[in-house]
């Protein structure tokens, strides 16, 4: 659907919203491979891998980057709470989608000011 909805779009191209369903699935569905072929079980739900390649979709590529460091961040900071809370060390389970859809929406609602703070951070003009 977000292809499809690229099509008729003025923010996101057809070519971003392809890029952004293949490369989001597929980093996901690499981290997931590589973490089985290591540990032998799995990380990582086939649901999250989906979640993502449709933000790739509806979003575009340039979400990615964003999406994938804040739900990584806000995900490991509420991980390391919740493995000190639940005693249970490395084996705290917790789902991964509602970072991943938490960070989709800050792209959504603030893609300018995002953009324009990552821009000056790569002008060297933001300490």
């Amino acid at each position: 659907m977000g292809v499809a909805f690229s099509l008729f779009s003025n923010t996101v191209t057809w070519q971003s919203s392809l890029i952004g369903l293949f490369v989001g699935g597929g980093v996901l569905y690499a981290v997931a491979t590589l973490y089985f072929i290591l540990r032998k079980i799995d990380g990582m739900g086939g649901g999250d891998i989906k979640l993502l390649a449709m933000i790739g979709a509806w979003l575009g590529w340039q979400s990615l980057p964003f999406v994938i460091f804040v739900s990584s961040l806000t995900g490991s900071m509420i991980g390391l709470l919740a493995m000190f809370y639940q005693k249970k060390g490395g084996h705290t389970r917790i789902p991964f989608g509602p970072f991943l859809s938490i960070a989709a929406l800050l792209y959504l609602f603030f893609s300018e000011q995002i953009l324009f703070f990552f821009q000056l951070y790569l002008n060297g003009e933001w300490p």
